[in-house]
This record gives C-alpha cells, structure tokens and sequence, in this order.
C-alpha cells in the first residue's frame, strides 16, 4: 500500500474530558504564578492608592478598619469597573487609568479562555506517550506475528507485560477493560492497521491515534530478478505518492475522517495563560505607580521643607517688633513721669494758696513752698505715676 504512511503509532483510549467534573476549573485559564502576581498588583495598587489620598481625601481617612477596607474596595472593584469617584489627586488617577487597563486585558484573555474551556467539546488521550506505559508498568497490545513484539522487548518492555492479538474487535474489547482489568492500555501496530481501526465508525469517537513513535520502511513488493516491470512500478509508486492520487486513494479505503499521524495531537489540552505572557503589562503598571509614589513623597517632602524656612523666617522679625515696642513703653512712661513732675507741683501750689486756712480764696503769691504742699506733691506723684 504506497499510498499510506509507514511507521509504528499507538492507539489508545480517548477520554471525553467534557464529562469530568468541573469543579475548580475556573482557575485553569491562568496558571499559578499569574493568579499570585495578579493578586499582589491588586494590593500594591491599593497601596499606592491610600498613600497618595490618605492626607486630603475624607473617605481615607478615619479608623484603620475603615482605611483598609475603602482601599481594598476600590482596588478590587476595578476587576468590574465599579470603583465610582472617590479618588481627587490627579497622581491617583494616572494610576486608576493604567491598572484599569491591565485589568481589561486580563479579564478579556481570562474570559476567551474560560469560555473555550467550558463550551468546546474535546477529547483527551489517555496515555500521550510510550514510555508513560513502561514507568507505569501497564500492558501493552500488539499484532500477533508482528515485528513490533521485538520492537518493544529492546524499548525495555517484559514479555509478560505483552499482549498480543488478530482481530480489531479484540483491540476494542482489550482497550475498555484497561490495564488492570485484564486488558491493555494502548495498542502498538502500524499505522495502516490503526487508521483502519479509527475510520471505523463504531470506533472513531471512541479511540485516537497517537504521532508516529517509529519510522519504518513501509511495505515492499517482492518481484523475480529481472522482471521487466520492476521500474515501471516503481515510477508508478513514486508517481502516486507524490502527488494527489495518494490522499485519493486513502480516502477512498479510509474514509475522509481518518486520522493522520502526522496531524495527531498527543494531547490537546489548551495551554493557560501564563505570566510571561502579560509581563509587560505588570511592568508598566508597577513603574509607573511607583512613580507617582516617588513624586507624592517629594511633593510632601518639599511642602514641609518649605513651612520650616518661613517659619524660621518669621521668627526674628517677631522679636524685634516686641523689644522695640517695650523700649517706646519706657520711653513714653518716662515723659509721663517727667510731665508730671513739672506740671504738678505748680497746680498744687496753687491748689495750696487758694484753699489755706479753709476760708475765702487768695490770690496766689510767689514765694518758698510750704511743708504740707511738699507732701500733697510727693502723694500726687506716687499716684500718678504709671505702672510699668
């Protein structure tokens, strides 16, 4: 048969993966270190968040609890665009802007690969390689008289661990009991015999072929020396498998639904998303959050800075302007006291002349001053004198 491919494959049983019980599937989408380096940008953005509007926004502020709590709320509503108003510094915002587009494209890429997960029927092989049947120690079935016996005793493989059969009834019947059932776990032969079993139609759904695991020359044809015909049918063959009239052939006897080894999948599990797939992303996210953090502690820093010097400033400025309004204190009591002085001995001299003896007032004469208008002087000064 040169119109199908050569070489050794294995036929095992296909598992409906659909079937299976779903029940932590939903983390499948990412893998570990993606869900841990999601969850660690989510606290360190609310991080930044409550240190950039913790000293002017009201609703960051207040009890630890309530703190804490406003900050996780706003960073994880950012997952469904929930977060509302409650940001005011322009920094903060720069920061929103960015991690909400990290999110999008996360949640974006999480949800197309859920979705592919839970809605796209698929089936998984079994056992994806040879050597996964000899570590486990499992049966393994082939063609009763075949040269793959000797194939897989120098793949390591026991005699008692060999099974052989004639009939593709007997591959199915050995492959659904298992290994441990009296059965086997895969099914060794060439590829020819294998599509035949595949393109079956009782059997297409419930088998899948693996990729060729050993090339071999293919079948020959055996003539008598000098036969006349050996290069005409040799031309024919290379003609054949060369061009289209080989995949013809194939699906006229096969079908057009059997299974190629070439285009085989050992396993067709879809791979999640990883974390070097949204690097990137995270990078950007991390620096430029960093940087509005950089730039609210120098803003802080520098208003600081600047309420020390004008404080120190003021300061000098202030004393000055009180020592010399003490000194003008003392220097307008003192006149008041030297005013005084002269201005009040003369009223009470007069005072004196006028009101001696208790009887009629007399006109005021010059002369030395009495003792007790000496007294009323000294009396009127102590009085009015100001209190410093």
């Amino acid at each position: 048969m040169p119109y199908t491919e050569s070489g050794v494959s294995m036929l095992v049983l296909a598992e409906n993966e659909s079937e299976s019980k779903i029940e932590w599937v939903f983390l499948k989408p990412l893998t570990k270190e993606l869900w841990f380096a999601t969850v660690i940008f989510f606290l360190f953005t609310a991080l930044v968040i409550w240190i950039i509007e913790h000293p002017r926004n009201m609703e960051y502020q207040g009890s630890n609890t309530r703190q804490l709590s406003t900050a996780l709320y706003f960073a994880f509503s950012t997952l469904t665009f929930s977060h509302g108003q409650i940001i005011k510094s322009p920094l903060s915002k720069i920061v929103v802007v960015i991690w909400c587009f990290v999110v999008l494209v996360l949640v974006q890429s999480y949800t197309a690969s859920f979705s592919s997960i839970l809605t796209v029927k698929r089936f998984k092989p079994s056992v994806t390689y040879l050597d996964q049947l000899l570590n486990n120690g499992d049966y393994v079935g082939y063609q009763e008289g075949s040269f793959v016996n000797s194939f897989l005793t120098r793949r390591g493989f026991s005699e008692r661990r060999l099974r052989s059969y004639t009939k593709k009834q007997e591959y199915a019947e050995a492959l659904r009991k298992g290994s441990k059932n009296g059965g086997v776990s895969a099914i060794v032969d060439e590829i020819p015999f294998l599509t035949a079993i595949v393109s079956d139609p009782h059997y297409q759904k419930e088998f899948q072929m693996l990729k060729c695991i050993y090339k071999t020359p293919g079948f020959g044809f055996v003539f008598p020396p000098g036969f006349p015909l050996v290069h005409n049918l040799s031309t024919a063959m290379l003609d054949v498998t060369s061009g289209d009239e080989g995949s013809r052939m194939e699906t006229k006897w096969f079908g057009a639904e059997a299974v190629s080894p070439s285009n085989a999948i050992p396993n067709t599990d879809s791979a999640p998303l990883t974390l070097r797939s949204f690097s990137g992303l995270f990078i950007i996210t991390g620096c430029i959050s960093t940087l509005m953090l950089m730039i609210r502690f120098s803003m802080s820093i520098l208003a600081n800075y600047t309420q020390i010097r004008d404080s120190d400033v003021q300061s000098p400025d202030v004393g000055g302007r009180n020592d010399a309004h003490e000194e003008s204190n003392q220097a307008q009591n003192s006149m008041d006291c030297i005013v005084l002085e002269l201005t009040v001995p003369r009223i009470s001299m007069g005072v004196s002349n006028v009101l001696a003896d208790g009887g009629e007032p007399r006109p005021i004469q010059n002369g030395p001053v009495p003792a007790n208008s000496i007294q009323t002087i000294k009396k009127l000064l102590i009085r009015f004198q100001p209190t410093r």
